[in-house]
């Protein structure tokens, strides 16, 4: 093999992996969305994602999830029903949509999603209990 042609795989070789996103350093950025309140949501009932963990941090929910992937970027929203149960707390339902843009890859992936949830206060009650995708259960309490 010729000086050259080490050269050129050697270029191929790193342009290749530049291109995988598991080499790409993590993005940091955090990338804050706004929950949707729609009225009466009915969601698709496949997840897609398995939550790790979700809290409340002010007006902030913070959601540590695990989805299949790799190959195509995937998206969030985070979907309130405007609908709310009078109980003590009050209630609302939560729902993290998941759109795959039909990756079928299986790598594992882990990502933390955080959404503003503020909008919530307008509902007019102080502590709401949220309950997202009927799995999980947190209370938001706000000032």
């Amino acid at each position: 093999m010729t000086k050259m042609n080490k050269i050129l795989l050697l270029f191929m070789v790193l342009a290749g992996l530049s291109c995988n996103p598991k080499s790409s350093p993590k993005n940091n950025a955090k990338n804050i969305q706004k929950v949707e309140i729609l009225a009466y949501y009915q969601p698709s009932g496949k997840l897609g994602y398995l939550v790790e963990s979700v809290k409340v941090d002010g007006d902030k929910l913070i959601f540590n999830i695990i989805h299949n992937g790799g190959c195509k970027p995937h998206s969030f929203r985070l979907i309130g029903d405007s609908t709310i149960a009078k109980s003590k707390p009050v209630q609302t339902n939560l729902f993290l949509v998941h759109e795959n843009n039909g990756d079928i890859c299986a790598d594992e992936l882990k990502k933390e999603l955080i959404f503003d949830i503020s909008r919530l206060k307008n509902f007019g009650f102080n502590p709401i209990q949220l309950n997202i995708d009927h799995l999980n259960t947190v209370i938001y309490e706000y000032k």
